[in-house]
């Protein structure tokens, strides 16, 4: 199911779920199998756990290289949580944050999804498209991140999209 690349030893597989078992501080990423230019990556994930004085974060990414990387993660801001597109490294860059509804719960399991085809990346959350961003395609790892926080992850999966 999950490459065990940057495999921390607090994830643990519990009832066909990814779990980390403790909080942690920082970034933390498990990269899931090969790279891709044309892709579907998606994951099934809830919060389990985060420190009221740090911003937690938990969500997917895709790897183009270790300098290269488009994060989309349920993120925090003060007292609401948001759906975060951002990049690293990637010209143009990508910064788009989407407010949530005041009754979001990020305990409860969401599914968050990224469609990479030959021209534009496409960002589902929960079945629903929230943003569509030109992006040629190249070849991605994409991959498992959470910040400040610990979370349960499960339905990973990646898809090979032909031309």
């Amino acid at each position: 199911m999950i490459a065990d690349q940057t495999l921390v030893s607090n994830w643990h597989v519990q009832e066909d779920a990814l779990v980390q078992t403790e909080f942690s501080h920082g970034e933390r990423t498990i990269l899931k199998g090969s790279l891709l230019e044309q892709f579907e990556f998606g994951a099934t994930l809830r919060l389990s756990e985060h420190n009221e004085d740090t911003t937690p974060a938990l969500g997917i990414l895709a790897q183009y290289s270790e300098q290269e990387k488009l994060y989309v993660r349920l993120l925090k801001r003060q007292e609401r949580w948001t759906l975060a597109v951002e990049s690293m490294g990637i010209a143009p860059v990508v910064n788009r944050v989407i407010s949530l509804p005041d009754t979001f719960n990020p305990t409860e399991w969401h599914t968050l999804h990224l469609v990479q085809d030959q021209a534009q990346t496409h960002i589902h959350l929960d079945g629903s498209e929230v943003l569509s961003i030109t992006e040629t395609a190249r070849p991605a790892q994409p991959g498992l991140v959470t910040v400040n926080a610990a979370a349960a992850f499960s339905r990973v999966w990646q898809t090979e999209v032909s031309a």
